[in-house]
């Protein structure tokens, strides 16, 4: 199921950004610059659900693979370090 997104320039976020918070209940909202998306806002219990989710699979990776180093090549380490750094 795909979640029902709205696009909006930086400057309309910023003029109306309790407007566009409302939305974010019912859809994400993604915030574009020069018409490129550059971020993505979603509700919080979205945004749980989704690190929730991540740690579960990185869980299970692990148990997997068991020594992530040998996938030291594909960086997933840098990928869950992004996470971590924006908690």
């Amino acid at each position: 199921m795909k979640r029902v997104q709205h696009f909006y320039p930086v400057a309309e976020v910023k003029a109306k950004l309790s407007e566009v918070l409302d939305q974010v209940d019912g859809a994400d909202v993604v915030i574009t610059r020069n018409g490129r998306p550059v971020a993505v806002m979603l509700s919080y219990p979205l945004y749980e659900r989704l690190m929730d989710f991540i740690d579960k699979v990185w869980d299970l990776y692990l148990l997997d693979v068991g020594d992530p180093s040998i996938f030291k090549d594909l960086k997933l380490d840098e990928l869950f370090n992004d996470f971590d750094e924006n908690e």
